[in-house]
């Protein structure tokens, strides 16, 4: 189980690192759902199931992937809830939730692989949100305004 596991949990996070940017990009560029943003919400709950299964195999050194885990599911889930419904801010909702989800998941790709120090879990962190939130803060015009009718 755990060797399945293992296997499962690096392809689905080899197909969800470049499908977080090209999710947000498509889901921005239109403005609502698309295949993109399914294919990064589908891998990313598998990187988060296998990761609930390794997690056990050895809880002293892994337990705090457990909450990383989580939230990285649910910034993905709220962003695609998000892109389901655009109107009003939803582009923050998008931004937030597959962008947090993808920094989540960088977060966890560093604390396993980087060499352990106490700071490594804040590179993805120190970068990502603050480009996120400055996206927030100075969206691009299509993703404010809404389409006009054709008549």
């Amino acid at each position: 189980m755990r060797d399945i596991a293992s296997i499962l949990q690096v392809v689905a996070g080899l197909l969800a690192v470049p499908f977080g940017p090209l999710a947000i990009v498509r889901t921005l560029r239109r403005r609502g759902l698309n295949w993109a943003g399914e294919v990064y919400h589908w891998a990313i709950a598998l990187v988060c199931l296998t990761a609930l299964v390794l997690v056990p195999y050895d809880w002293a050194g892994l337990w705090y992937l457990w909450p990383i885990t989580i939230a990285s599911y649910l910034f993905v889930y709220f962003g695609q809830r998000a892109a389901e419904s655009p109107g009003g801010l939803w582009y923050r909702g998008v931004l937030r939730g597959y962008g947090g989800g993808w920094v989540a998941l960088w977060t966890a790709i560093a604390i396993t692989t980087l060499p352990e120090t106490p700071w490594t879990w804040a590179i993805p962190v120190v970068v990502g949100l603050p480009l996120i939130e400055w996206l927030c803060v100075h969206p691009a015009p299509h993703w404010t305004h809404h389409p006009q009718p054709e008549g």
